[in-house]
């Protein structure tokens, strides 16, 4: 008989395909900093007003000219946003099979030898997103916390833990640092396994310190 004040028993591994979190169409901007974010909007806004002030028709009035920055402003976004997606797509484990699933890409757990954190999105805006590379088939990229400070949910935290443990993931080598004793600062962002593994199943709050300074 258990005690009240117990942790919960881990969720058994689920057999066959699983996803991991829920991605949206829109995930890909969260993970922008407010301040670039606010800068980035207005910098490509600025260049499609020009660029719409440049070819619109003679004569156009002030609305024309606008409609058509904005037609050319939700064409880029739909298009950066496609281009990300299909980079990035919604990741998928089997662990029956030790293999990892990357929109029209299946590759073996073991093929997967980088983990990273991307900077400063992890410091600047409270989203902490995990990338997983199998060059050059496929990467994926996870949310392990939004900015309202939502995880995953236990079961694709679990697997992806798991999955995450039967990869090839190492802290990369050079020539004039041969054992990677300094990879942390020849590669930012980039983590260990163990690492990564300690970053899934307890992902830092807001502000807390990040492998790389664990």
């Amino acid at each position: 008989m258990t005690s009240p004040d117990a942790a919960p028993a881990p969720p058994r591994l689920p057999t066959g395909w699983t996803r991991i979190g829920e991605r949206r169409w829109w995930s890909m901007w969260s993970g922008l900093g407010t301040a670039f974010g606010v800068l980035l909007a207005f910098q490509v806004g600025n260049v499609t007003w020009q660029f719409a002030r440049t070819f619109q028709p003679s004569g156009s009035s002030f609305l024309i000219s606008l409609s058509f920055a904005l037609v050319i402003l939700a064409a880029i976004f739909g298009l950066v946003t496609v281009v990300r997606n299909r980079i990035y797509p919604q990741p998928w484990v089997n662990l029956d099979t030790d293999e990892l699933r990357a929109g029209r890409h299946t590759v073996a757990l073991s093929r997967v030898d980088r983990a990273s954190i991307p900077v400063e999105p992890a410091t600047k805006n409270g989203v902490l997103v995990l990338r997983l590379v199998a060059a050059p088939e496929a990467r994926v990229e996870i949310i392990l916390r939004d900015r309202r400070g939502a995880t995953l949910d236990q079961t694709s935290t679990a697997v992806l833990a798991e999955a995450v443990r039967r990869t090839s993931v190492a802290m990369p080598t050079a020539s004039y640092d041969p054992t990677g004793r300094f990879a942390r600062y020849n590669f930012p962002g980039r983590i260990s396994r163990e690492d990564a593994v300690a970053l899934v199943e307890r992902p830092p709050g807001p502000g807390a310190p990040l492998p790389a300074a664990w």
